[in-house]
Formats: structure tokens, sequence, C-alpha cells
């Protein structure tokens, strides 16, 4: 009932959405039937759609969000979804983006920053790029991955390329991660920061 809910909701509005973030903490409310139906809504109407699965306290699957534009997993969270332990990361994140047809990866390194990884227009073929943290002493990390994820998802659905995203989200993260607890970011927080680091 919940499902057909959010479903019927989703499909009143999708004609004015540009931007779906699914957001999974693994506490159940993410049915495989719900985000297979909102990825389907969102391809349908061509609105850009993006994931991330939370595995700090749950297991959750990265892997069960196919054909999104952006996943934005931790190391750890895309080995469990690949069931890879031994991997290389480039090798990780390639395998990743074909098992869900996603078009970009941003595997998380917390302190060490994140890895890119997305596709060329060339059959076969990717681009890689490590971003290192902008903020390398962090008083909380809390929301800093979340932060990575909006800002990052909010500059693709502007038509931003895949590099200006990850900057853009980069920053966010570092000004989350610069003050204690999980608050909002603003938007002259992360212009300043940006301002910053083109100083």
């Amino acid at each position: 009932e919940i499902v057909h809910k959010i479903l019927n909701d989703i499909g009143r509005k999708i004609k004015k959405i540009n931007l779906i973030i699914l957001s999974d903490f693994n506490y159940g409310m993410l049915s495989q039937t719900l985000v297979d139906n909102i990825i389907k809504l969102a391809k349908d109407n061509k609105v850009l759609i993006v994931a991330d699965s939370q595995s700090s306290s749950q297991n959750g699957d990265i892997s069960r969000f196919s054909n999104v534009e952006l996943v934005t997993p931790t190391e750890r969270e895309a080995r469990m979804g690949l069931q890879d332990f031994t991997g290389g990361l480039v090798n990780l994140a390639e395998n990743l983006r074909k098992k869900i047809n996603a078009k970009h990866v941003f595997i998380t390194l917390g302190h060490e920053g994140f890895l890119i990884h997305t596709k060329t227009k060339k059959i076969q073929s990717w681009e890689n790029d490590l971003i290192p943290a902008i903020n390398s002493f962090p008083k909380d990390p809390a929301g800093g991955g979340d932060a990575l994820l909006v800002v990052s998802s909010l500059a693709l659905a502007t038509k931003c390329s895949i590099w200006e995203a990850a900057f853009l989200g980069s920053v966010a993260a570092a000004c989350q991660v610069d003050r204690i607890g999980n608050m909002p970011l603003n938007t002259n927080e992360i212009m300043h920061e940006v301002n910053r680091q083109l100083i």
C-alpha cells in the first residue's frame, strides 16, 4: 500500500522533477520493487537518477540500483556489492559500473578522497581520476558522503560535466566534515570554499 502511494505521488510530480536521489540506509524503506519502479519512471520521463546505499550500520547492496547515472559507494560498499575483496580500485569500479549499467561511479575513500570512474563514448573505454580530500583533517566525517552525492548530482542535473560535478561535490563534502554534526549546507558555505580552492 505504501509502495503504491509513493509511486503514485512520484508519478503525479514526475513532469516537474529534474533529479531523483535514492539514498538507501537499508532499514527497509526502499524495497527492490519500489527501487525498480522509481528507476523505470525516471528513465521513461528522462529524469536524472542517482543512488547510494549506506552500509555503515546495516548490510546494503549498491549493485541493486541498475541503470542510474551515478553511484557513490565507499570502497567497502562497492566490494560488498560485487563480493570482490581483493581486486584493484579501477577494476572494482568498472565491474560495478558494468554490473549495474551506471554511467559514473565514485568510490569514496574517506580521508584519501575518492576515485572517479566514468564511461567514455568510445566502445569499451573509460576514464579515471583520484580526487584527494580537500579537507584532510575532518572534525566529523558524518554526512560527507551524502554532501558529495547530493551536490555532485545537482551539478549533473544542471548539465555540468562529471569532472565539474566531482569538484563541487568534493567541496561540499569538505564543508560538511569541517563541523560537528550532520547539518544542511548552504550555498554561501559552498561558494566560500569554491572561491578559496580557486585562489
